[in-house]
């Protein structure tokens, strides 16, 4: 355990480092290219559909059982859609083919919900409990992980 320890807290560190390089949401809401670039395959890498509905899914299991953000979910209601429309951006950012977004702009989702860079790293260390729950290789996480780095921007907010 002190050794995954030591590994979530290197990968947290690795995705405020890249956030730093990463790129940014547009006024569109678009998100532009990330520094390092993701690589072509990561959604196979990921498992395809699947593999990335079942993350999302693990995902949630975690960011519900951990108190310091559980509640901003569940403020918010509608988990299911929560994890819908967090499938399709998770399969977007790695490339998924004929995936499309359909929820808000990162920007516009989080305006109003006060979030710190404290619940912002929680989730991330979620994501890496939910990588290891479902056995992803740590280099395949890191891929989604930088992926999603550039959110950071548009959803601390204070």
């Amino acid at each position: 355990m002190k050794s995954f320890n030591r590994l979530l807290a290197g990968g947290a560190l690795c995705l405020l480092s890249i956030s730093t390089f990463a790129g940014s949401e547009t006024p569109e809401g678009k998100v532009q290219a990330t520094y390092p670039p993701i690589s072509s395959d990561a959604y196979e890498k990921f498992g395809g559909k699947y593999g990335m509905d079942r993350w999302v899914e693990s995902l949630f299991k975690y960011i519900m059982l951990d108190n310091r953000i559980n509640y901003i979910f569940a403020e918010h209601g509608k988990i299911d859609r929560q994890i819908k429309l967090n499938q399709q951006l998770v399969a977007v950012m790695l490339g998924a083919p004929g995936v499309e977004y359909q929820g808000a702009s990162m920007s516009a989702a989080h305006a109003e919900m006060g979030i710190t860079l404290t619940q912002f790293n929680a989730v991330v260390e979620d994501a890496y409990l939910a990588c290891e729950d479902l056995r992803t290789p740590y280099h395949t996480c890191n891929q989604l992980i930088a992926a999603l780095a550039p959110f950071k921007r548009s959803i601390v907010t204070r």
